[in-house]
């Protein structure tokens, strides 16, 4: 497997620690909207959970987007069983911190390359997890190693416009060979700061 640039996991470092810069758990996650729009476009992903099972957020951060999953999914009914993956071992300690008991569901890791101890119902992912170039094996990878069969792949894009899908999110989707519906079971939702796109092909 070909190793992801060298600058690319720079920046992904440089990132963490910038979250770490903030107390506030929002700004920690990458968020500087507040709290009524973290819910308003956060919450939609769940639109992409059928049903009760395990779920897993790659790129977790500190865990908190999974702290408020689980809390928003009780509300529909829905039971989830977090996990979570970072590259930073400091916001892992802090999204385990979130959830005690349960600190053996948080793992240190690359999303690019990580070998998954088992596989998950639902696995939550941002497209830029990965370079462009990267984004087909990526997704084609989880899909293999980490979506448990009969699972769901969720995948985020954060757009500025609402229902919007930018060109460069266009063009990587296509690049990686992912299809988007809008409606019915496939749909995982529109959020009014980005589309959240669903495409179930475990198997």
């Amino acid at each position: 497997m070909r190793q992801l640039p060298d600058d690319f996991i720079a920046d992904l470092e440089a990132t963490a620690a910038a979250y770490l810069t903030h107390s506030d758990p929002i700004r920690q996650s990458g968020f500087g909207g507040g709290a009524a729009r973290w819910r308003a476009e956060r919450e939609p992903i769940l639109d992409g959970v059928a049903a009760a099972g395990t779920f897993i957020d790659v790129g977790c951060a500190n865990g908190y987007l999974l702290e408020c999953l689980v809390a928003w999914g009780v509300h529909r009914g829905l039971r989830l069983d977090p996990f979570g993956l970072d590259i930073s071992a400091p916001l892992i300690e802090r999204a385990c911190a979130r959830f005690p008991g349960r600190e053996d569901h948080f793992y240190v890791g690359n999303a690019w390359s990580w070998q998954p101890p088992r596989r998950f119902d639902f696995v939550y992912s941002l497209y830029d997890c990965v370079p462009e170039t990267y984004l087909e094996d990526y997704v084609r990878g989880l899909l293999a190693r980490v979506v448990a069969p009969g699972g769901r792949l969720i995948l985020g894009a954060y757009v500025r416009e609402p229902h919007a899908e930018s060109p460069r999110v266009r063009r990587r989707r296509v690049h990686a060979g992912v299809r988007v519906r809008r409606g019915g079971a496939d749909a995982g939702g529109i959020s009014s700061g980005g589309a959240v796109r669903v495409d179930r092909r475990a198997g």
